[in-house]
């Protein structure tokens, strides 16, 4: 069940950055580093992003990175953010989301999405499969399925509501020799998975993927990190559609999250030296050429010689960003929430220096908490 919160909470989004100089097996021992330090200064969720090809961030196997981080730390909760669902076969998200909720009972989020989280070239080489809403949710509802309760029932394609007994396809059965005739499954089942407690969420960036989370009763995640112009009318849209009756539902009402992007310092001018780094990052994707993170520019000037004429692109897809103090950061973050009605904000920092990176988590979370409303 979706956890009943009285107030937002804050939870970390990890793309597992590298930066220039650093090597890749340095940033994977940092996204651990970073975690035990999430946990220890309150946050509440650790999500993991699902990026393919890159050489700017380094989660492509998401839930290997969310056991390495369940097995590193004790209570903070993970969750995938997320797991593209049209790269993946449903069975085979279920069987691995199932094992870790076995080993790590109560700490693990499934979040799905329907973005590639890579290039055309490469999405062809995971035999990505139709993406456009409607099939999404008939996936998200197989994978929902067989997380669910034991039960002799199969999703049938084409329908996103329509369970009916299924018997396994007799190229896909177990040989006999493996297997008695009379024990053979009528229904497919993913074992680690079924019966598993984990709190499912739609993530998008746009009103399709809201209308998908709300038609299903589903939490919704924005990633208005990158896209915060579509960002407010996808949470409206979402709960407008809201459907608590809907079989997927574990919840009354309606609850979103936002991601943001995030830069604390000691002062205000080191906070906005810090953040050249996110821009620059941002500049070189959206001029196809990314690269490591690259170091802060005092001058400000680095991530807009790489925008190359696509400064305002820049700003733009860098819109929904909070950058200061740890009390500037804190007013701004409470101020959206109040505003979109936010229950989870999910936070997105990039820094040059993994130190840096983690010490604006730390002041981050230190003012979350002296912030916090007293009951």
């Amino acid at each position: 069940m979706p956890d009943t919160v009285s107030s937002p909470v804050l939870s970390v989004l990890d793309l597992v950055p590298v930066s220039a100089g650093r090597t890749r097996r340095d940033a994977l021992q940092e996204m651990i580093a970073l975690a035990r330090t999430a946990e220890d200064h309150g946050y509440h969720r650790y999500w993991l992003a699902e990026h393919h090809g890159s050489i700017t961030f380094l989660a492509s196997a998401t839930t290997v990175l969310m056991g390495q981080v369940l097995a590193s730390t004790t209570r903070i909760k993970v969750g995938s953010g997320g797991v593209m669902l049209p790269n993946h076969a449903p069975l085979v998200v279920a069987e691995q989301i199932g094992t870790l909720a076995t080993l790590y009972p109560g700490r693990v989020a499934l979040g799905l999405g329907r973005a590639p989280g890579t290039d055309p070239l490469t999405a062809t080489a995971l035999r990505r499969r139709a993406a456009d809403p409607r099939s999404f949710a008939e996936e998200v509802l197989e994978t929902l399925s067989y997380l669910g309760p034991a039960q002799d029932v199969a999703v049938v394609p084409g329908s996103l509501a329509n369970f009916v007994p299924q018997a396994q396809p007799a190229s896909q059965a177990t040989a006999p020799s493996q297997q008695d005739e009379g024990s053979r499954p009528a229904h497919v089942r993913a074992i680690p998975g079924e019966g598993v407690e984990v709190e499912p969420w739609i993530l998008g960036s746009s009103v399709n993927g809201a209308r998908v989370a709300g038609t299903l009763g589903l939490p919704f995640a924005v990633a208005s990190h990158f896209a915060p112009a579509q960002a407010e009318p996808a949470v409206v849209t979402y709960r407008s559609v809201f459907d608590a009756e809907a079989p997927t539902s574990q919840m009354a009402a309606p609850r979103a999250g936002a991601s943001v992007n995030v830069m604390v310092a000691p002062t205000h001018a080191e906070a906005e030296d810090l953040f050249t780094t996110a821009m620059a990052a941002s500049a070189r994707i959206i001029g196809g050429c990314p690269a490591p993170l690259d170091p802060p520019s005092m001058d400000h000037q680095a991530w807009q010689e790489l925008a190359s004429g696509r400064e305002a692109a820049v700003e733009q897809a860098m819109g929904l960003s909070y950058v200061g103090t740890p009390e500037e950061v804190v007013d701004g973050l409470r101020d959206l929430a109040n505003r979109w009605g936010l229950e989870e904000i999910f936070v997105v920092t990039y820094a040059h220096d993994a130190a840096a990176r983690r010490r604006s988590y730390e002041l981050l979370g230190q003012a979350w908490q002296a912030s916090a409303p007293r009951s």
